[in-house]
């Protein structure tokens, strides 16, 4: 292929296996880290935790997502997205099962670490290949309906707690299942084709014709803006939504396992909610104002949380319109890093971008227990008028445009 107008033009579902199967990836992301925010309620006090290991447990998994994101991302650009789009999982597989096995904290920590290898891995490739295979007028739908498969990994998240938590090791039985669950999707990606893009991009390099260069200063302004944008989004995103539920055992739902279970579904179905409404207008009105817009009223609502303090039953409408609308700015900051980066480089700078995240997303998480709820809420609004305030300025707009165009204008210098 010398061009990718079959790409660019295609059908919106030509590519509904790939959909599937690499949104996959987020799905397990969002189970994994769901499950744990219940699992943490019991398990330090069954394992005889420390405050510190109680912590490092918490951070482990983004801890090894920092590590695999973007190690991962660069094989992925050097040896092909196909080579790897499924091995990262089997991380995954193997250390959510010994999760489920651990009778300690260094077989807990380390398990979850070497399990958050493989998610953070997943992120880049999966991404990328999404991006990279999606017709340009439906690519924001195709991509922001893979990132809220993380929410639907979510719901179900719940509901396994919901059925497993009468029991008082619970934890064990939905770690596993999470590992079981990824069993088939391993199998499955073996079958995806290798990206044309790719194949493209590689037969440039070798044969001396890539001219993207990695100097341009708007090359450098778009790379800081995509860091800096996820790394604040995730500081909040992930300071308030790790803590779930122990922000509603707090506010009125102490040791009611079962009613945090029924209310973090109600949540999940927020951050689904938020994805439905963003679809029709990601290709439509476009990223910049849904990103904005995110921000905004994140902004608004974490300012008035810590305001008002709210308590009881009226905690949850409050944080599901907070879940709704942050997803937007969590949509955009995942996946703009495959739309205005060469191909060349692509998974690498999203798998930079992801671990640069993961470094707000720690922040946030040992941020959030150092300080009273309301205090933390007051915190976390801080970094959102921040991130408002920055995409304001530098967000780009990217609907509607091949890749090769995206890059053109926005990293590539002539």
């Amino acid at each position: 292929m010398n061009d990718f107008e079959q790409l660019d033009n295609g059908k919106a579902w030509y590519q509904k296996k790939l959909f599937t199967l690499a949104s996959m990836g987020l799905f397990l992301d969002g189970y994994d880290l769901s499950i744990i925010t219940m699992a943490i309620l019991v398990i330090p006090s069954q394992l005889d935790f420390t405050k510190l290991e109680y912590v490092l447990v918490d951070v482990s998994s983004f801890a090894g997502m920092l590590i695999g994101a973007p190690i991962l991302g660069m094989l992925s650009d050097r040896i092909g997205r196909k080579k790897i789009f499924g091995l990262d999982l089997i991380f995954f597989v193997v250390f959510a099962v010994t999760s489920g096995l651990s009778s300690n904290f260094v077989e807990l920590f380390l398990s979850r670490l070497l399990m958050g290898i493989g998610i953070g891995g997943d992120y880049p490739i999966s991404s990328t290949m999404m991006s990279e295979f999606s017709p340009k007028k439906y690519r924001g739908k195709l991509l922001i309906s893979m990132v809220g498969m993380y929410w639907l990994g979510v719901f179900v998240s719940s509901a396994v707690n919901y059925v497993f938590v009468i029991y008082p090791y619970f934890w064990r039985y939905t770690f596993i299942i999470g590992g079981l669950i990824a069993i088939p999707v391993i199998l499955l990606r073996f079958e995806i084709p290798e990206s044309p893009r790719w194949i493209v991009s590689k037969e440039k390099i070798e044969k001396g014709k890539n001219k993207y260069s990695k100097k341009s200063p708007k090359f450098y302004t778009m790379l800081i803006f995509v860091l800096l944008a996820w790394f604040i989004f995730d500081v909040a995103a992930y300071g308030i939504g790790f803590y779930y539920p122990v922000i509603f055992s707090t506010l009125g739902f102490k040791d009611q396992f079962r009613s945090i279970a029924e209310i973090s579904m109600l949540i999940s179905m927020g951050g689904i909610s938020g994805y439905l409404i963003a679809l029709p207008l990601a290709d439509r009105i476009g990223r910049r104002f849904l990103i904005i817009a995110g921000f905004f009223i994140m902004s608004i609502l974490l300012i008035l949380g810590s305001i008002i303090r709210i308590t009881g039953l009226y905690t949850v409408p409050f944080f599901f319109l907070f879940v709704l609308f942050e997803q937007w700015v969590g949509a955009v900051t995942l996946f703009y890093p495959t739309e205005i980066f060469d191909t060349s480089i692509r998974s690498s700078m999203q798998g930079l971008a992801t671990a640069v995240s993961r470094i707000g997303a720690i922040m946030g998480i040992v941020l959030f227990p150092l300080f009273p709820i309301f205090s933390s809420l007051s915190i976390f609004a801080g970094f959102s008028v921040i991130g408002l305030i920055l995409v304001i300025f530098f967000a780009p707009e990217t609907k509607n445009k091949s890749l090769e165009k995206n890059v053109e204008n926005y990293t590539l210098s002539k």
